[in-house]
């Protein structure tokens, strides 16, 4: 008979769940941490830098903070509660999420102050959202663009007598959500105008879909299309509150927008708050999001002023399961692990258990395939591989990465994980 007498104190099993890829024994996680190089966990495993995690923090608060923009950072990357406190604690406005169980996932965790970057709709999220509006102090906003969201919006919370914060979201063609046409706005300003539980609180929109050659030109346009506006907007009395919300930019373009809604607000000459959404950049990457970065950096003086730089600190630990052939490694990380929708995983460092610590793969290596469980690497002759080896990769695209892991390990700089961070996928 198998013996299933499974250690009580281990981690998944304490918590009444099955046993979680890339977790151990609990009791040493509290006591000492978990150890890599020691091999004390299920891998493959994710991991976060806890030294670069809250570099990025203060990069990107202090960037917000001097181009006199808030920062609404958009939750929707991590689903990482713990992660935002720490960007709250930074300084942060609030939090932007994408959808209701993300929004109510995160004021449950304690934040109160959210954008629903997205359309309210369906009659259940709507319940959702007037329950927390009817017994609890959150501060909520939410996305419109379309006639019918807005009657949809109206009637239901004109029934359950509850006040809505709304912003009007504008679009581009062959883009995403959003309004198409600043200059003829008036058909959503009369359907909100019928339901006094609808209030008007400002205007959204996100340029990343903007793309091409000259995208850096279009979305200066077209900040500054809405901007002019918000100024017509501001002059007809058209907003339910004093404070103005105009909120926009990504993770790419976020100088960009920063900038132009800054200089927008001193041009026009009146007060609304600015605030931009990225989410990738606590997290960052060594993929899309650092070729972005790079842009940035080589047009915004702000960005350069600041002491240091965004540092991806995401990892993915995988051991090598085979070596079939030379200059093959069959590793077991894929599809269920890591991102691959934006770039494949990045082999960076190799380390054979027993060793002091991993080392930089010489020689190039690339990851040529993946599935669900495994991916194929190709290395070169100066590189060293055997079943039971370790290989640590970089990722692109984060966002695609964290919402394969229930839970993350929090490493210091000996290749310990101190704590775990938990996800609300």
């Amino acid at each position: 008979m198998l013996n299933r007498n499974i250690e009580k104190n281990n981690e998944a099993y304490s918590q009444g769940r099955a046993f979680e890829k890339g977790s151990g024994c609990l009791t040493d996680l509290n006591n000492k941490g978990w150890d890599l190089l020691a091999e004390e966990v299920s891998f493959p495993i994710a991991v976060i830098k806890e030294k670069q995690l809250l570099n990025n923090a203060k990069w990107m608060q202090e960037f917000s903070d001097r181009a006199s923009v808030k920062l609404a950072p958009h939750g929707k990357t991590s689903m990482a509660p713990e992660l935002f406190k720490m960007q709250l604690e930074q300084g942060c406005w609030g939090m932007s999420l994408a959808t209701v169980p993300q929004v109510v996932n995160t004021f449950e965790h304690g934040v109160n102050r959210i954008i629903l970057a997205n359309q309210l709709v369906g009659a259940y999220h709507m319940k959702l959202i007037a329950d927390l509006l009817l017994t609890t102090d959150i501060e909520f906003y939410c996305f419109v663009d379309s006639i019918e969201n807005i009657h949809a919006l109206g009637k239901y919370f004109s029934g359950v007598n509850v006040s809505l914060n709304i912003l009007i979201e504008i679009g581009v063609l062959q883009g995403r959500c959003g309004w198409r046409d600043t200059q003829n706005i008036d058909p959503l300003l009369d359907a909100i105008e019928q339901y006094p539980h609808l209030h008007l609180c400002g205007i959204s929109f996100y340029e990343g879909v903007i793309h091409g050659n000259d995208a850096a030109e279009k979305i200066v346009t077209f900040i500054n299309s809405i901007c002019t506006m918000v100024g017509r907007l501001y002059s007809e009395n058209r907003f339910d509150i004093k404070d103005i919300i105009v909120t926009g930019a990504g993770s790419a373009w976020y100088d960009i927008v920063s900038r132009e809604l800054s200089s927008n607000k001193d041009t026009l000459g009146i007060s609304y708050i600015p605030i931009i959404r990225p989410g990738c950049y606590l997290i960052h990457d060594k993929g899309i999001y650092q070729a972005a970065q790079n842009e940035i950096i080589s047009r915004s003086q702000l960005a350069c002023d600041i002491s240091g730089e965004l540092i991806s600190n995401l990892e993915l630990w995988a051991y090598v399961h085979s070596v079939p052939e030379p200059g093959l490694a069959v590793i077991g990380l894929g599809k269920r692990d890591v991102a691959f929708d934006a770039g494949l995983p990045i082999p960076e460092y190799i380390y054979r258990p027993g060793n002091k610590k991993p080392q930089a793969i010489e020689g190039g290596s690339e990851v040529i395939n993946i599935m669900d469980q495994h991916c194929m690497m190709t290395f070169g002759s100066k590189t060293s591989l055997q079943p039971g080896d370790i290989v640590i990769f970089a990722t692109s695209h984060p966002c695609l990465t964290m919402d394969k892991w229930r839970r993350i390990g929090l490493i210091d700089s000996n290749f310990v994980v101190k704590k775990t961070i938990e996800t609300f996928f």
